[in-house]
């Protein structure tokens, strides 16, 4: 069973852990100083207490352990985010400023746009330049010189900053605090003319080392022979770069459950090590030739990494790698969760927030999975051939980390890969094919011969790769789609597969019980949630950006009524309506583009596109919402003179200087009045 004493890393974790969420999940402000006092106090209370430690005290230690780490990690996470933070200045100008900024990443390259991270180092303001010290997102106009912008490059831009905006409507992704997580507060666009390049190389020059070689080795692949789907695999697996995946193929891949095979992760890491390791295995006699192989492969694993952007994945896998290579080179055994525990420590001091990336969560789970799960898994059955072998060490190493994964995949994606292990078979067996052709490839560049007939088989093993995904994504239920499982249930889902597993592994019924429990727990929510919306009826007028979109909702059937623009648009369907239509567990959703009058359980909607004259009637129609689109100019005083109304909404089609001129007559009215636009999503239940 489980013993604290064997993980005294994961003592620190938690309260560390805790810390984190609280300080950026709530408004909690303390003073930083306070804080560190705190935390300081309770560790030297620690020390000063160690002589009278006894059995029966020992918690007391225990508890200024918690408390000072906890203490701490609320101080750093705080300190973290303010200094992040831009000042009320930048936040609340409204005007076009100059602003002095670096590029901290390697531009991304969009249909329209350059996307670039960087950070503000001065901004004008009353004829001088003041210092600042924020991280902000800038899209710039794509053209040939805006394609010639690269990380280290100082530019000077005259533009609007902004603060993203929350989301406008109901379960919708948020934007802002995503951006947030990542430490960035603030975004601009720049016309072709607003922008000039100050200087260049002003970043890290081993980042900007690697970028080189990523561009380069990035050339070699463009050189071969493939078409764009292939090479956006292997530049997406083995060098990180996923701007030209093609997005059919990505949903395949995702649809099937290997999608963490585009994402350089621990895998490629794992291979790229064991390469290295495999080369340099000569030098093993002397101390001196073992150090020397240490620094080389830990050389290498972390220039990968660099070259591959650094991403939270890779990170952790480096990390995780060094560990491992350290104690192996002190002739110490190591424990994989005290590898993993002092790698994500490790991590979380570099960057705190990393804990909210989805892939860092994702990640970490599924080597967790597979170094609990997959052991006692794999003594279950005991193959007799090697290639027998092979396949059942795979299918343990799918099965567990799917298995402390498939939750959070849930949660954040709602689907679940019904043949993930037919997939994974395929996937993993070819993936070292792929991995080993791309860098032989990339070696052996020079050797024209060797160059033709290594990027031959290169292509074909993608594309092998590739017919598979697409053909099982195309079979019958592959997908279990539109999940919609709540935060506190996916936490008893994993209390109930450690529990189960617990239960299984240590053979104890106590944990049996405890997981059935919880299991009952999360199926009487779920039957709940679905007397609930089977009896639901609403109506939704959602926020779109340059149009209208309302749902009339009743049960589990929906009819969606647009206009065409935005019926006609599946980005706005998939980013401001699906993610509601999931919570509300919709089934049959019927489209109408261009409807005029709307008649819902007793609720009428009005939808006015084109201009009306004043009309003389007997009695004025009754309608319960007139919604205005178009961007129409109309008069207040036409509208009460033909409609007995109860409100007034505009839709997203709306200019800035209309909604003020109409908002300003509503409140002059007394008229109830929403926009849309600014006001985000209105729910009429």
């Amino acid at each position: 069973m489980f013993e604290w004493n064997k993980y005294p890393l994961l003592r620190i974790l938690i309260p560390f852990v805790a810390g984190i969420l609280i300080a950026f999940n709530t408004d909690f402000v303390f003073p930083v100083w306070v804080l560190l006092i705190v935390s300081v106090l309770a560790m030297c209370s620690v020390i000063a207490l160690y002589r009278f430690r006894t059995y029966r005290n020992r918690w007391v230690s225990g508890v200024l352990i918690v408390v000072s780490v906890f203490s701490f990690s609320l101080a750093y996470t705080q300190f973290f985010i303010n200094k992040g933070k831009p000042s009320s200045v930048l936040v609340e100008n409204t005007d076009k400023q100059l602003f002095m900024a670096t590029v901290m990443e390697a531009p991304t390259v969009k249909a329209k746009t350059i996307k670039l991270i960087v950070k503000i180092k001065e901004y004008k303001r009353f004829e001088n330049f003041q210092s600042a010290n924020t991280k902000a997102i800038v899209y710039v106009q794509r053209d040939e010189q805006s394609e010639q912008i690269a990380y280290g490059d100082k530019l000077l831009f005259h533009s609007y900053l902004n603060e993203p905006s929350e989301p406008k409507n109901p379960q919708e992704f948020n934007y802002k605090r995503y951006l947030s997580a990542k430490n960035i507060h603030l975004q601009a666009y720049i016309d072709a003319y607003s922008w000039e390049k100050v200087s260049e190389k002003n970043g890290n020059p081993v980042i900007a080392f690697a970028i080189n070689l990523r561009n380069k080795f990035l050339k070699i692949f463009q050189d071969c022979d493939m078409d764009m789907q292939e090479y956006g695999v292997i530049a997406a697996m083995l060098l990180g770069d996923e701007d030209d995946l093609d997005p059919d193929l990505l949903r395949s891949y995702s649809a099937t459950g290997v999608v963490h095979i585009l994402s350089v992760s621990g895998l490629h890491v794992g291979i790229i090590y064991m390469f290295i390791a495999f080369f340099l295995r000569f030098l093993e006699r002397t101390k001196k030739q073992q150090v020397l192989r240490f620094v080389i492969i830990l050389g290498t694993v972390w220039l990968y990494a660099c070259i591959t952007g650094l991403a939270p994945p890779i990170l952790r896998s480096a990390a995780m790698f060094t560990f491992v290579a350290v104690g192996k080179l002190l002739d110490r055994r190591t424990n994989g969760y005290n590898s993993l525990l002092a790698s994500l420590v490790f991590l979380l001091i570099l960057n705190p927030l990393q804990i909210f990336n989805v892939g860092f969560q994702l990640s970490y789970s599924a080597v967790f999975g597979i170094v609990w799960v997959q052991p006692p898994l794999r003594l279950l059955y005991k193959a007799k051939t090697k290639a027998g072998k092979y396949v059942w060490d795979i299918i343990t190493v799918s099965l567990a980390a799917q298995l402390l994964t498939a939750p959070l995949a849930i949660l954040y994606f709602h689907q679940f890969p019904n043949y993930f292990l037919i997939t994974n078979i395929a996937a993993m067996t070819l993936t070292t094919f792929v991995m080993a052709f791309g860098v032989a490839v990339l070696a052996l560049s020079f050797w024209d011969f060797a160059y033709e007939y290594l990027s031959l088989g290169l292509k074909y093993s993608i594309k092998l790769m590739n017919w598979i995904i697409v053909k099982v994504e195309a079979l019958p239920y592959s997908v279990m789609g539109n999940i919609d499982w709540s935060l506190l249930q996916i936490i008893l889902i994993y209390l109930i597969i450690i529990l189960l597993l617990a239960a299984f592994f240590y053979k104890n019924r106590t944990c049996l019980f405890q997981g059935i429990i919880c299991a009952v727990i999360v199926i009487g929510m779920d039957m709940y949630k679905q007397l609930t919306v089977n009896q639901q009826q609403k109506i939704v007028f959602y926020s779109v950006k340059s149009g209208y979109a309302i749902d009339c909702i009743d049960g589990r059937n929906s009819t969606l009524i647009c206009d065409a623009i935005t019926a006609n648009d599946p980005q706005t369907y998939n980013y401001s309506i699906k993610n509601n239509h999931i919570y509300n567990r919709i089934k049959t959703t019927e489209h109408i583009a261009n409807q005029h009058f709307i008649d819902f359980h007793g609720k009428t909607i009005l939808i006015i596109d084109k201009p009306i004259h004043t009309l003389a009637l007997e009695q004025k129609l009754r309608v319960n919402y007139i919604l205005l689109h178009n961007n129409l100019d109309i008069s207040i005083d036409v509208l009460q003179s033909m409609f007995d109304f109860d409100m007034l909404i505009t839709d997203g089609s709306y200019s800035y200087y209309r909604l003020k001129n109409i908002r300003e007559q509503c409140a002059k009215k007394m008229i109830p009045y929403h926009e849309l636009k600014n006001y985000g999503a209105m729910i009429v239940k």
